[in-house]
């Protein structure tokens, strides 16, 4: 999907959290994996109260920092994308991308609430799409022999599960809700219809605000005839621009050194 760098709807996209199996083992890294902080914290406990029971004062372990390997953690898509191209990690599918969320997806595509799972839903969809498409091949040979096969199966089914993501994301986008935002579209001017945009995602709400925008000026028309048009500043700026270039050859032609 390409985007500029600073378009504000491809950098909220790729905040959505990715489930990510570990490939590797990593050094002062812990803090990714919530579980292994919940679980420090309870070793310390226990550790704390047995030295009160028995009355010694024993010098506590040094918590383990580091990241195991197969171990699952969930980052953004921004800061995963480089450690799953360079096969660091294997990326997963969110719940709500999964199968039992395809399913339900298809299965009544116009009143899924799209909008309280990710506001961006379509766009965070196809980048992590994309991703793993990329990555795919590196992964599976990020590993030794015995584990390439593994990481390759895994890594197979992932790419499986992204094509049909990207197959139920085409068409919920283009089926049944593009055609409810078009007939909304035309009732947005007397109705309100707040109800049914709360559900849309940012790409479905870009979509209606022009379909009502243009729903609003084919009335106008309707209500009030035609008006004088305005000629467009692009096409007046692309006159100047020729008339420059032709008054600049002409000038070169007739040029004193041309003619002598």
């Amino acid at each position: 999907m390409p985007s500029s760098y600073y378009d504000i709807d491809s950098i909220l996209a790729e905040e959505e959290l990715v489930p990510c199996a570990v490939l590797l083992d990593f050094s002062h890294l812990a803090h990714l994996d919530p579980d292994a902080a919940h679980s420090a914290s309870r070793a310390a406990d226990g550790i704390g109260g047995a030295d009160a029971s028995n009355g010694a004062v024993k010098k506590r372990r040094r918590p383990d920092h580091r990241l195991p390997e197969g171990c699952r953690i969930k980052m953004p898509l921004w800061a995963m994308e480089k450690w799953a191209l360079l096969g660091y990690v294997r990326a997963g599918l969110p719940r709500h991308y999964g199968r039992r969320g395809r399913e339900r997806l298809e299965a009544d595509p116009g009143s899924a609430d799209l909008r309280s799972r990710n506001e961006r839903f379509f766009m965070s969809g196809i980048l992590l799409v994309d991703l793993i498409e990329r990555c795919s091949d590196v992964l599976a040979q990020a590993s030794g022999r015995q584990r390439r096969n593994a990481h390759t199966a895994a890594m197979a089914h992932v790419t499986r599960e992204a094509m049909e993501l990207r197959r139920t994301l085409h068409l919920t986008y283009t089926g049944e809700r593009m055609r409810r935002i078009f007939d909304w579209t035309l009732s947005s001017i007397d109705d309100d219809v707040t109800p049914f945009t709360r559900r849309l995602t940012a790409l479905e709400m870009r979509l209606f605000h022009i379909g009502a925008a243009a729903a609003a000026a084919h009335t106008a028309w309707k209500n009030f005839g035609s008006r004088r048009i305005a000629v467009s500043e692009t096409a007046l700026r692309a006159t100047a621009m020729q008339t420059r270039g032709y008054m600049k050859q002409t000038a070169r032609a007739v040029s004193p050194g041309r003619a002598k």
